[in-house]
């Protein structure tokens, strides 16, 4: 199937050289391979206006370059870009500019026209294509559908926790638009190891409740509205959504936005199950209410770089996980982690044990890239996670116990691109501090989830760095 991004940029291509023929909808519907119904409700969701209305002003501003610059009739230029009659172009040139093309002529005012509209390679993903911000209203709403409590390690997997209610969505009465699937999450405390997911329908009222269901009322917020369309709905997972709200977060954090994104407090997913005829693309819409920064007081600027710097005594654990490759050359961790969460291989590890984490970690869950240099100086990279020393292992895995160890551990402060790469920096400066030997075997990333998949008003994380101490 065509990304929707080929295919919105292959629509705009073909109005723009069929304006001087006789280019309809129906004849894009036919190219494309699309159903009329779901050409118009894909451009609309992308581009905010109607195909029909954004044909007719590409028209009448490719005309004036012919009312100005030729001395054509006004019949034949009408003719020329498939207006019926004339008296029908000079009513929509009129519409669309508050003049005639023949006062135009005469005046040579400047017209404010309609440009083609563009796609940017910033907007364009593997199986998608993002539009966005718009700073929006929401007005206050109802909603009734399936709540999950949904720990922090598991976000990942909130989209799948989603889909989980669309089946049932028919048991709602009242609902407003069954095919469309509405996922709010939201946290009741600052500093829990959990957030709340609701998958809904929205509906009218919220009376007659079906057993089993929990209604919502989202409150009227100022949001920042992003629109995802999809090729696939088994696209519109959480690696697809952590990519969005990545890009989502790196945008909010320029310093040209005058709104914060307050992701941390409530965020509302919108998918429409509805334009999937004729093998069609999948909508998706996500807000996020949003403060003025104006009216925020932020902290002094806080600088990336080396926070702090401590011990910390681990009990004997079990490594599990995968070797991902072995090389001299640098590696990308971020794309390490981020297929792992695409496979969901993390998942598999985390099934094995009930334990809570954080009874040997600070900061709650992690996961782990452990590194090991071997002879010849090369580094073996391996992902997986540390459990209690009696876990199973799972089919596919590997394993290795460590003992009862002190950890140096280097707390690094930053961007989610630039605190991966800080190794050397922090082995240099625990050897200065007199913490790690120059000659370690082995040490580990540490991705705390409270601390590196959430930023602060800087966008900025922290991750760790661990060392054994000789």
């Amino acid at each position: 199937m065509i990304n929707p991004y080929d295919l919105l940029e292959g629509i705009l291509a073909f109005i723009e050289k069929g304006l001087n023929e006789n280019i309809t909808i129906d004849s894009i519907a036919s190219e494309f391979n699309l159903s009329i119904r779901h050409l118009q409700r894909l451009f609309k969701f992308a581009f905010n206006q109607s195909l029909g209305s954004y044909i007719r002003s590409r028209k009448l501003a490719a005309s004036i370059d012919d009312l100005l610059n030729t001395n054509l009739n006004i019949l034949d230029i009408a003719l020329d870009y498939n207006f019926e009659y004339e008296p029908s172009y000079i009513r929509s040139f009129r519409r669309e500019y508050g003049i005639t093309p023949g006062d135009l002529r005469k005046t040579g005012k400047i017209l404010k026209i309609t440009p083609p509209l563009q796609l940017f390679n910033s907007q364009k993903y593997p199986n998608g294509v993002m539009f966005g911000p718009e700073i929006v209203v929401v007005p206050q709403f109802h909603v009734v559908g399936k709540k999950y409590k949904v720990p922090n390690r598991d976000i990942l997997h909130y989209t799948s926790l989603c889909s989980l209610g669309k089946n049932e969505r028919h048991k709602i009465p009242n609902a407003i638009n069954p095919k469309e699937l509405i996922c709010i999450s939201y946290v009741f405390e600052d500093g829990a190891d959990h957030f709340y997911s609701i998958s809904a329908a929205q509906v009218k009222t919220l009376e007659h409740i079906p057993e089993g269901f929990e209604s919502y009322t989202f409150p009227t917020s100022l949001c920042a509205r992003f629109r995802f369309i999809n090729n696939n709905s088994e696209n519109c997972n959480m690696y697809t959504s952590d990519k969005l709200y990545q890009a989502v977060a790196d945008f909010m954090d320029s310093e040209d936005q005058k709104y914060f994104l307050e992701r941390k407090r409530i965020s509302l997913d919108i998918i429409n199950f509805s334009c999937s005829d004729n093998g069609g693309n999948y909508t998706q819409e996500w807000f996020s209410p949003v403060i003025e920064k104006t009216q925020l007081k932020i902290p002094a600027h806080n600088p990336s770089g080396i926070k702090k710097i401590y011990k910390q005594e681990l009990p004997a654990l079990r490594f599990i996980g995968k070797k991902c490759i072995e090389t001299s050359e640098k590696v990308n961790v971020l794309n390490l982690l981020d297929n792992w969460q695409l496979n969901n291989w993390f998942g598999a590890i985390e099934k094995q044990s009930a334990i809570d984490y954080k009874t040997f970690f600070e900061g709650a869950d992690a996961y782990i890239n452990l590194v090991r240099k071997k002879e010849g100086g090369n580094f073996e990279h391996w992902m997986g996670m540390f459990l209690p020393t009696e876990t199973e292992v799972p089919q596919g895995y590997e394993a290795t116990d460590f003992p009862k160890m002190t950890i140096c551990v280097c707390n690094v402060y930053g961007k989610r691109d630039e605190i991966v790469d800080y190794e050397k920096e922090c082995r240099n400066k625990l050897i200065e501090e007199g913490f790690a030997p120059e000659n370690a075997q082995w040490y580990f990333r540490r991705f705390n989830w409270r601390e590196f998949f959430g930023e602060d008003v800087y966008g900025k994380r922290l991750m760790n760095y661990c060392y054994p101490v000789m």
